[in-house]
């Protein structure tokens, strides 16, 4: 092969790569613009795959992505949308609506806090209901619906308890309140239908049961008169004399006959209520024992779950405070503000940054990474020169928390385990300033550090 020929395989190769990009650039446009007709139109269950789509395409689709963080953030999963603004961010800081976003995050920290309040209690709902315990998912999924109504996955999970304890108008009052929300959610179209058609059942029967009892009603109108029956004319005399032996043959049968019988079954009766009633009481006492037992056993699964539930909502927390620091230093990195970036890096907890599966080949731990190497070559030096300013200033407690953060990015800098020896010492803690020292000695042998270290331990 000639080098002209080789020249224009790779010409045509490199051009055949443009009409590809160019082609999934124009795809994703598509995609981008008919998703954005389903969010204006408020079906966001079908915005959603067109806007993964428009990424799996171009995942650098700016626009894309932060509608898709507006569509979780309208449904409720706040922390999907964060992450999608965040990785926009960082992709793109020019002109870029995620920053304003992520900004008025910031600025509004009530906001995240109750969004993390929000997500905690949903979970424990969650949790309740998988546990049998229906009644007390349904009352806190009501409080998160109340002051989150448009949190799509509470609405339906509390739609779907109020179906299954045959609470049909308030199933489907939430069920609505979602299709409000996002109208094309499938999961809450089927669960209406589910309840429409009961509903209409239970009219049909209390149709059924008007009709039935008119009908008995009106039988018992024609039918109910009794016709006396005949009888044969006699004289006054012997009517008189019939009346008086029959007053007789009564008073006798009252006498001889009914009056002992009466008495047995009276007294019967009474043995029989006393012992219904002493078996009532026994029944009684089972059951209050019972509940006794049961009240104390609920009252430990309640303990149980709500120490699960805070453990929930402080996880989540946690996460949420996790990536408000990743913007913090995505932010300070663009604003060149490195010291600050070093502090905040200093803190986080890279491993509750999590990635989420939406095809588009973009990962928030690599974005992490990419101020990561950096940061951890350089700013636990910016650390340690400002713990140098405060301990300079005699403000030894906030050098201490400087030094700390300067060790936490590279635990093997003597230099600021030195320093926050000699702040404990300069505080009048020689405990953890010997103890401190000690650790210079042994961890640094034969440094000018370690000889400082056995003169400031006094041998």
């Amino acid at each position: 092969m000639t080098a002209a020929s080789a020249a224009s395989g790779k010409y045509v190769s490199w051009t055949k790569r443009q009409e590809i990009a160019e082609r999934c650039r124009r795809a994703a446009n598509s995609c981008y613009n008919r998703a954005l007709i389903c969010a204006r139109e408020r079906e966001l269950s079908r915005a959603l795959p067109l806007l993964k789509k428009a990424l799996q395409l171009d995942k650098t689709h700016k626009d894309a992505r932060n509608l898709l963080g507006l569509i979780y953030f309208e449904m409720g999963e706040v922390g999907d949308a964060l992450v999608q603004w965040v990785i926009s961010a960082n992709m793109d800081q020019e002109d870029n609506r995620a920053l304003y976003y992520l900004d008025d995050i910031r600025r509004k920290s009530g906001r995240l806090k109750g969004y993390s309040h929000m997500i905690s209690r949903y979970n424990g709902a969650l949790e309740l209901a998988r546990n049998g315990i229906r009644d007390t998912a349904v009352h806190q999924l009501s409080g998160v619906v109340a002051e989150h109504p448009n949190y799509v996955r509470a609405g339906l999970l509390l739609g779907l308890l109020y179906m299954e304890q045959e609470e049909w108008q308030k199933a489907e009052h939430y069920l609505k309140q979602v299709l409000r929300t996002d109208t094309s959610n499938a999961d809450a179209a089927r669960y209406l239908l589910t309840v429409e058609e009961h509903t209409e059942r239970k009219a049909q029967r209390e149709r059924d049961e008007e009709f039935r009892n008119a009908f008995s009603h009106r039988k018992m109108s024609d039918d109910d008169v009794i016709m006396p029956p005949t009888y044969r004319e006699s004289t006054g005399w012997q009517t008189i004399l019939n009346i008086g032996m029959g007053l007789l043959i009564g008073a006798a049968a009252v006498l001889f006959l009914y009056m002992p019988t009466r008495t047995a079954e009276l007294s019967q009766k009474h043995n029989q209520d006393l012992a219904a009633v002493s078996e009532k009481l026994y029944q009684a006492n089972n059951r209050a024992d019972s509940m006794a037992v049961r009240n104390d056993e609920l009252k430990s699964l309640n303990e149980d779950l709500t120490n699960q539930l805070n453990t929930i909502q402080e996880s989540d927390t946690y996460r949420l405070l996790q990536y408000q620091k990743l913007i913090g230093i995505l932010d300070d990195y663009r604003n060149q503000d490195f010291s600050h970036a070093a502090d905040l890096f200093a803190t986080i907890d890279v491993n509750e940054l999590k990635d989420i599966e939406d095809e588009s080949g973009i990962s928030v731990t690599a974005i992490y990474e990419s101020v990561a190497g950096k940061l951890r070559a350089e700013g636990y030096k910016s650390l340690y020169a400002q713990g140098e300013n405060q301990y300079n200033n005699g403000n030894f407690e906030a050098a201490i928390a400087y030094y700390d953060k300067s060790l936490a990015i590279n635990p093997d800098y003597e230099q600021a385990l030195f320093k926050k020896a000699m702040s404990y010492k300069q505080l009048g803690d020689i405990q953890n300033a010997n103890s401190l020292f000690g650790e210079v000695i042994m961890r640094f042998p034969d440094t000018e550090l370690a000889t400082r270290a056995q003169h400031e331990r006094g041998y």
